[in-house]
């Protein structure tokens, strides 16, 4: 699979260009086109510009309706309900985190749970937006079932994601950004694409087994969890928190977002912010976390290996990478995208602003 070379401003552009078609306000079309971007500019392509095209499905068949707001259900001095209404995922956790972090202000800590939402993409956007607002950061979402729990021979729960981020200093923030399978769904479908085999590990098969072949994950097989009971316990914790305790669907009641287009998905989420200036001085906890990851990063290194990273720090320098030189982004995900142009009559659009190689496509 060989990939190409885009300007990340134009990847948003023609993402935005997209969404506008099918019926998202503009202003609204480019922070959602921004949120996408930047997951592959970070390296996490599979939750990036790859989605695009089953977003734009989504809301042309009935999934999600382009042109809703949040509406608060309930609140307090420190919290708020909130109810999605099917609207495109990205935004919905991106009100939300504006939410938070607005709670924060007020009472030392904010805390969202949304329901009636649909995929937003890569959790770690929301947890770092609010670092810029000097808070830690905390996003987590429920997700359709495809990961096993311990004991069991399918799939039960979903690979629920958890993202935490807190400021930094001098040095950059820590952003920890994480799904609870052992390798993530993406690549073993990418594997499968392209004909190899996967560790064992990774998958069972539908009946429970062990498998390393990555086709058996399309025939029914479910991801492992990450430590075993651990990423199991910890998927539950999400759970618990952004559906049982938001009202949102429950494991099997979630709609498959990349297959039941025309279903709302009823996600449940939660973001949680925390003032840092109401426990201590913002300089002082900055001056505190950059001693904490000098302390880590200049630890004794084991043999060949030339330095330790902190979370997110390695995102960090693919993202900066992206902006200085393009974004890379594969030729399956281009024929999707000029796909998708096709479909919308944006064809001219992509040849303007997506770019090949130094020359128009």
């Amino acid at each position: 699979m060989s990939e190409v070379i885009v300007r990340p401003e134009k990847l948003q552009e023609f993402a935005a260009a997209a969404l506008q078609e099918v019926g998202v306000k503009e202003s609204e079309a480019r922070i959602a086109a921004e949120i996408i971007v930047t997951a592959d500019m970070r390296g996490t392509a599979s939750h990036g510009i790859v989605a695009l095209r089953t977003y734009v499905k989504q809301i042309l068949c009935g999934g999600v309706d382009p042109d809703v707001d949040i509406e608060i259900v309930n609140e307090g001095p420190a919290w708020t309900l909130v109810d999605g209404h099917a609207g495109l995922g990205t935004l919905t956790a991106y009100k939300a985190a504006i939410l938070a972090v607005n709670k924060a202000r007020q009472s030392g800590v904010g805390v969202i749970g949304v329901r009636n939402g649909n995929h937003f993409a890569a959790a770690g956007y929301y947890s770092l937006m609010m670092t810029k607002e000097n808070m830690i950061g905390i996003a987590m979402s429920n997700a359709a079932i495809t990961l096993a729990v311990t004991g069991a021979a399918g799939r039960v729960i979903g690979n629920n994601p958890f993202s935490f981020a807190t400021p930094a200093g001098e040095e950059r923030p820590i952003l920890l950004d994480i799904g609870m399978s052992v390798a993530a769904g993406g690549k073993i479908n990418l594997a499968r694409d392209e004909g190899r085999s996967i560790p064992l590990g990774w998958l069972i098969d539908s009946l429970g087994n062990p498998t390393t072949d990555p086709g058996d994950f399309a025939r029914g097989g479910a991801m492992l969890p990450f430590g075993g009971h651990k990423g199991y316990g910890l998927a539950l914790m999400i759970e618990t928190l952004a559906s049982v305790l938001t009202g949102a669907a429950i494991t099997k009641d979630i709609g498959y977002w990349y297959k039941d287009v025309s279903e709302p998905c009823n996600v449940g989420s939660m973001f949680i912010a925390i003032d840092v200036g109401m426990f201590m001085p913002i300089d002082e906890y900055k001056t505190r976390m950059d001693h904490l990851i000098r302390l880590i990063r200049s630890a004794p290194r084991a043999p060949d290996v030339e330095r330790i990273y902190l979370p997110g720090e390695i995102e960090q320098e693919k993202e900066d990478h992206a902006r200085a030189e393009g974004v890379s982004v594969s030729d399956i995900t281009i024929d999707s995208l000029r796909e998708l142009a096709s479909d919308l009559g944006l064809l001219e659009e992509f040849g303007r602003i997506v770019k090949l190689g130094g020359d128009d496509t």
